[in-house]
This record gives structure tokens, C-alpha cells and sequence, in this order.
């Protein structure tokens, strides 16, 4: 089991009673990573990941999410670029030119992947990227949501490279297409972006990750899932 960075406190300006409490911490020389093994296979096609992220450094290759067994699946930075990497179809690379370089800036991310239409969609507080549809991932089967296959968060889950970054607010949901505005709203006095209460579906391996439990570093603590679906991470 590797160890797992602090958990922090993570606070929103803003009037909406909405408040997200605590955000964990990776910090890279602690091998710190978040897994999970689904025991049945959901859909491996489509999906949506939505998560609140603040880097703590420039340059690094941090993996936010990935899963793999014969093949691969993974969102990543490297060089201050998002990348993603889809395997059947060895597809992996930069996705845009936008570079990631702010260490005092949250923001928030969704990442929409549809397979089945060849299609991904990555949205940045609220703003749709554009992304190079060379990236995009073929019509086939993914590892993620795979029974006996771990979805891992914070690190690759074929090698050994780990993150430096903050992480909060993490929802997965399985089978489901959702959009920024499922996550999160435009605060009326401040016009920051902030995060809500989402009403959404989260399928057979989806999550939510709260990290609000700061009393161990154990799969019953940081790992716990909130979503209701009994799918805890050990860290």
C-alpha cells in the first residue's frame, strides 16, 4: 500500500451554501495513489470524469486518472499539456496547445469520453477546449470499467509515476455523458466558477470523492466513496 499525501483544506469564495470541505494532496515522493478493482463490468465506451485540480508543479507528467491490462486508458499532463492515451488504437499525445502552468489556481475539469462515437470532450471551468480529433478514441472496448481491472487516480496504473497536485470533488460516472454545468455554476455575485451539488447517475463503477474523512489514511478514510455505490479506493 503506498502512502498518500495530507489531505488539506479546500475552500471556495462565494455565497452559494455549497461548500467543498477538504481536498487530498499528492505529493510525488510519497508514492502517493488512489485504486480501485470493479467486480462487474460496466460500460467501457462511455463515460465522464469531473474532478477539482490545483498542480504544485510545472513540467511534471501527472496522471489525473488511468486504468489498463492489455490495453491502455490514461489523462495525463506532460509538459504543462494534457494528454490522453487510448489503447486499442495506440492513439496517445497532446490533445491542445493550452498549457497548464498556474500553481495558485483550482479549476475545474470534465473530461467526456463517448467511444462509441469517436468522440472525447474536455471542458475547463466551464470552457470547452478545442482538442485535436486525432486524439480521439477508436469504437472499442476500453479497460476502464473493466471487471478485475483497477482504475488508479493519481499515478499510471502500468508503471511507477506518480503526481504532485491537489485533487478534490472527484466524480466518476459510468455510462453517463454529463457537462460542466452538472458539476458546477457560475456564482451570481462573484461570476467564479464553484461547485455544486450534482444530481447525476453514476452507473455501475461510478464514484464521488469527497476526501471529507481526515481521521486516517486508510480505504475507510481518504479512499471513501460517497456516491452510494460501495466502491472505495485504497490508498
Amino acid at each position: 500500500m503506498s502512502s498518500i499525501g495530507s489531505p488539506s483544506p479546500f475552500f471556495l469564495a462565494g455565497k452559494k451554501a455549497y461548500q467543498v470541505e477538504r481536498s487530498l494532496r499528492f505529493n510525488y515522493a510519497d508514492s502517493p495513489y488512489l485504486t480501485r478493482t470493479p467486480s462487474s463490468t460496466g460500460n467501457q465506451k462511455v463515460w465522464t470524469f469531473s474532478a477539482w485540480i490545483k498542480r504544485t508543479e510545472i513540467g511534471s507528467k501527472d496522471y489525473i486518472y488511468s486504468a489498463s491490462d492489455s490495453n491502455y486508458f490514461a489523462l495525463y499532463f506532460k509538459n504543462d499539456n494534457l494528454y490522453t492515451y487510448f489503447d486499442p488504437g495506440n492513439n496517445y499525445g497532446v490533445i491542445s496547445d493550452r498549457e497548464f502552468r498556474d500553481l495558485g489556481a483550482w479549476f475545474h475539469i470534465v473530461h467526456q469520453v463517448d467511444a462509441l462515437n469517436t468522440t472525447q470532450r474536455i471542458w475547463i471551468n466551464g470552457t470547452e477546449m478545442s482538442l485535436n480529433s486525432s486524439r480521439n478514441p477508436s469504437n472499442s472496448n476500453f479497460p476502464m470499467n473493466k471487471s478485475g481491472v483497477a482504475l488508479t487516480i493519481g499515478k499510471a496504473s502500468w508503471k511507477s509515476e506518480y503526481n504532485n497536485m491537489y485533487l478534490a470533488e472527484v466524480h466518476f460516472s459510468d455510462g453517463n455523458k454529463y457537462e460542466p454545468s452538472d458539476f458546477a455554476e457560475t456564482d451570481s455575485e462573484t461570476g467564479q466558477w464553484i461547485p455544486k451539488s450534482p444530481s447525476i447517475t453514476y452507473g455501475t463503477n461510478g464514484f464521488y470523492l469527497n476526501f471529507s474523512d481526515n481521521s486516517g489514511t486508510t480505504a475507510t478514510t481518504l479512499g471513501k466513496d460517497s456516491s452510494g455505490n460501495g466502491n472505495n479506493f485504497t490508498p
